[in-house]
């Protein structure tokens, strides 16, 4: 009996051992799922707080955005609403012009129908006045004729004279007034407004934080757009824009559309602001081939060099007494044309001279001298004689 009492103790001391480890062993597993649970809970609140952040800032991005939208969509209105104005009292001047013309029209047909009742009347009375000196002279009809006639000159000479000077000074003054209302007609039909001329470009920007990004560590990325483009951009404290400044029109517009590329690509950098800039160059001088093309199909001109035709496009971007000179040029051409089928001269010729007239003013803020006489250089390198 006592032999077997110490594997009686041995074997309690192992089932105790046992059921310890057991309990020790589920007291860690339970500790390590908690750890596990909160870790998944910490995790999960700041997924939680991570989501509200970029939901809260992609809504404050999308407020932005839709406040530019609403500005610019107020802009356009207000400016289309001016516009409608703008035609609308056009359209009324034009009607009342058209009225008083049709009442001068009438007011000269009755004039005519006067004149041609008292120059009857006239015929009436000399038949008259004939037959009776015919009667008691005894001359015959020729001889009384001839006879009155001369009497008539000597009494009323002086009268006929004044009469005279009187119907051709009237005639010369219509003549005149009738010429300045087919001209005036004919530009209100062609004429188109056009933005005042400017020097200056505004880029509207998303926010005016944007701006120290614009010009960059110690003005590196300003410095590098105004070398690439020849312009001079003005950041002040106007509320989110910048202005760009310079003579020449198409550097302008390169540095604007460079400007918007980069702000909307958001990468604004040295190297990036020279490949932007170059890839810019290569599309306006694609738009200016294709304004000059669309300018000469317009007026059905054919014939030009094909650098008049790239002179031609580089006027889209040029603007003078606040018109486009471009549409400007295309309207002169329609007019000049229409103004020679009235007086039957040549059509072509007269077209292309209206078309060609601004041509000095794609160049002539590189080159002295007046538009007028850099375009006659021009025309004349390239061929273009004055009766061709």
């Amino acid at each position: 009996m006592n032999l077997l009492l110490p594997f009686v103790a041995a074997f309690i001391a192992l089932a105790a051992g046992s059921v310890l480890g057991y309990l020790a062993r589920q007291s860690i597993a339970k500790k390590r799922i908690g750890s596990i649970e909160q870790k998944l809970q910490e995790k999960a609140a700041q997924a939680k707080q991570e989501s509200e952040t970029i939901i809260s800032q992609a809504r404050e991005k999308a407020s932005v955005v839709l406040n530019t939208v609403k500005k610019e969509e107020d802009q356009t209105r207000n400016r289309l609403l001016k516009a409608e104005h703008f035609l609308l009292k056009r359209e009324d001047i034009l009607d009342q012009r058209f009225l008083d013309y049709e009442k001068k029209e009438k007011d000269f047909e009755e004039k005519v129908t006067k004149l041609k009742e008292v120059k009857e009347n006239l015929e009436a009375l000399k038949q008259e006045a004939l037959a009776k000196l015919e009667k008691t002279s005894g001359l015959n009809r020729d001889e009384a004729k001839k006879e009155l006639l001369l009497n008539c000159e000597k009494e009323f000479e002086l009268e006929i004279m004044q009469k005279l000077r009187k119907l051709e000074g009237d005639g010369k003054e219509k003549l005149q007034d009738r010429a300045k209302e087919i001209i005036a007609l004919a530009i209100q039909k062609y004429a188109l407004s056009q933005v005042q001329e400017m020097t200056t470009t505004t880029v509207a920007l998303p926010n005016d934080e944007i701006k120290g990004r614009i010009i960059g560590k110690e003005g590196r990325n300003i410095k590098t757009l105004e070398k690439l483009t020849g312009v001079e951009i003005i950041v002040d404290e106007t509320p989110e824009a910048v202005v760009i400044s310079g003579f020449d029109p198409i550097r302008r517009q390169i540095a604007k559309t460079a400007l918007e590329k980069l702000i909307h690509d958001g990468r604004i950098q040295p190297a990036r602001i020279e490949e932007v800039v170059q890839k810019t160059q290569e599309e306006i001088v694609t738009q200016i081939k294709e304004a000059g093309q669309a300018a000469i199909y317009d007026t059905n001109i054919i014939g030009l060099d094909p650098k008049i035709v790239q002179l031609l496009g580089r006027l889209r971007f040029r603007t003078s007494y606040g018109q486009n000179v471009l549409l400007h040029s295309i309207e002169v051409s329609h007019l000049a044309g229409a103004l020679a089928a009235e007086i039957g001269a040549n059509i072509g010729l007269a077209k292309k001279a209206g078309l060609l007239h601004d041509i000095g003013k794609a160049v002539d803020q590189q080159i002295e001298g007046s538009h007028v006489d850099i375009g006659m250089k021009i025309l004349e390198k390239f061929g273009v004689e004055r009766n061709s």
